[in-house]
This record gives structure tokens, C-alpha cells and sequence, in this order.
């Protein structure tokens, strides 16, 4: 089972080069299962029913979020017949839409479950560790996990808390793409997939609007780029559909259609 994981879609701009170049991907790496994050979509904050609908019909299996869930404050109008997203499982006052939901793929099922870190967080959660602990006894064999957390430490504390649990563990919210990525005890680990969205952005901003407002203490949002160079962040995911044991994981950036490589071979 070959599973695509994209990082925090950033804007219009991520959505468009989503909607381009996913259906040729899908094709060309044999992808059976996408996972996306959506949580920046509408304007950096939230995403809203229309942008939901685009993902889908570009062919995004599940779509994310984290912690600007309610960005957009129709989300509660239609989550819970969203079927394709989900929530952080362990939002303390929110009661609409799931955190954890098992989609079916020629017969093998797959389980996605979304959770917001505690660290440098300004939403009301529940231990992630303890909402985890309590739905896995009933969890399908193959399991990806969304970490939604600030702090890198707590993305690889709950890696090692749960290896060997399930299939994947993957961090986003940070926008930038480690090349960290690990499989122990059946269990693939990258501290964060990145970002798509604005290729020469800051974590997917305009540079400008990001100066105005940090350094020269401006008033103004951050704003988000309409057009330009584009980048893909994802995660590529093998996985065994009898155990769910993670079998590969790389890491993949894409800009402007062309493949990044992490490291250079000289030695």
C-alpha cells in the first residue's frame, strides 16, 4: 500500500499546484491512498466547503487539520458530513466532525488520526498521548498519524512513545520539510513533511508583508502570495497491508514540477 502525504497547504496558490500536478502523481508513483493537510488553505486559516469539495475532486483521499481548525468558523456547518476530513482527535471543547477515521482501499483499510502537540499551542487539548492510548485497541492495522505540534521535540516524544503502534507518524504545522525520516519497529517517522504553497515564501507568506509586519512592527496580516513559483512538499509511505509495518518512507520536494534531492552523492 503505497500512501502520499502532503504537508500544510498554504492559500490558493498551494491548492492550484495541488489540483495541477496530483492526478499525474497519483499515476506516476502508483499512489493508492493521499493524505493531505488543509488547514491554511482559506487565506492561511481554515478551509472552508468549496476548497474541502477541490481537494476531493483533485483526488485527495483525507484531508487534515490542526490548529487553526476553526479558521473558518463554517467548518461547523458541514464537518460532520464531510466524510474525507478530520479534526485533531484531541480538541477539548470542540464537539463536531471526528478526529480519527478509517477509509476502505480494495478491500484493506486505512486509519487516519489527527493531534495537536501541547507545546507553544494557544488551542485547549487533551493529552495527546492519552486520546492516542485510548483508540488504538480498536485501530486498523495500517495507521497514519498526523502530529500537528510547534515543537520538534514533542513530534519525535510521541514517535517513540507509540513506535511499533502504527504504521506512520508524520509532523506537520512547521512548513519545513526535514530530512529526519525513520522507520523503527514497524513504525515510519518524519519530524515535518512541509508545505505547498509559495516557493520563495516565508513558511509560506510574502516575504514583504512577513518584514513589515515582525521587524518593522507595521500593522497588516501576513498575505499570501496569488501567483509565482510554487512548491510540493510530500511524504511518500510504503506499507505492508497484512501488518502495517512501514516498509519505505522518504521525503519528496517538488518545485515547479522538478524534484529536489536532499543530499548529493560525493562521498
Amino acid at each position: 500500500m503505497r500512501i502520499l502525504f502532503f504537508g500544510d497547504v498554504v492559500g490558493e496558490i498551494g491548492l492550484h499546484a495541488i489540483e495541477e500536478a496530483l492526478p499525474s502523481l497519483r499515476k506516476k508513483l502508483s499512489a493508492d491512498f493521499v493524505i493531505v493537510n488543509g488547514e491554511n488553505t482559506c487565506k492561511g486559516s481554515g478551509l472552508t466547503h468549496r476548497e474541502y469539495k477541490a481537494f476531493l475532486d483533485a483526488g485527495v483521499d483525507c484531508i487534515t487539520l490542526g490548529n487553526h481548525f476553526r479558521g473558518r468558523d463554517q467548518i461547523d456547518d458541514y464537518i460532520d458530513r464531510a466524510d474525507s476530513l478530520i479534526r485533531p482527535l484531541n480538541l477539548r471543547s470542540y464537539v463536531y466532525g471526528s478526529g480519527t477515521a478509517v477509509y476502505e482501499v480494495g478491500g484493506v483499510e486505512i486509519q487516519v488520526t489527527n493531534l495537536l502537540g501541547q507545546a507553544f499551542m494557544k488551542v485547549d487539548v487533551d493529552d495527546p498521548y492519552s486520546s492516542f492510548e485510548d483508540i488504538l485497541e480498536d485501530a486498523a492495522p495500517i495507521h497514519i498519524v498526523d502530529f500537528h505540534a510547534d515543537s520538534t521535540s514533542e513530534k519525535k516524544m510521541f514517535f517513540e512513545k507509540f513506535k511499533g503502534r502504527c504504521s506512520a507518524v508524520i509532523g506537520t504545522h512547521t512548513h519545513v520539510q526535514t530530512a529526519d525520516e525513520t522507520i523503527r519497529d514497524g513504525t515510519g517517522f518524519l519530524t515535518d513533511a512541509g508545505y505547498c504553497g509559495m516557493k520563495d515564501g516565508i513558511i509560506g507568506y510574502e516575504p514583504s508583508s512577513v518584514i513589515r509586519a515582525l521587524i518593522d512592527k507595521e500593522p497588516g496580516r501576513f498575505q499570501i502570495a496569488c501567483d509565482g513559483p510554487t512548491e510540493l512538499d510530500f511524504v511518500l509511505i510504503d506499507v505492508d497491508e497484512n501488518t502495517g509495518a512501514c516498509k519505505a518512507i522518504e521525503p519528496v520536494r517538488l518545485v515547479e514540477g522538478k524534484e529536489i534531492c536532499h543530499v548529493t552523492h560525493h562521498l
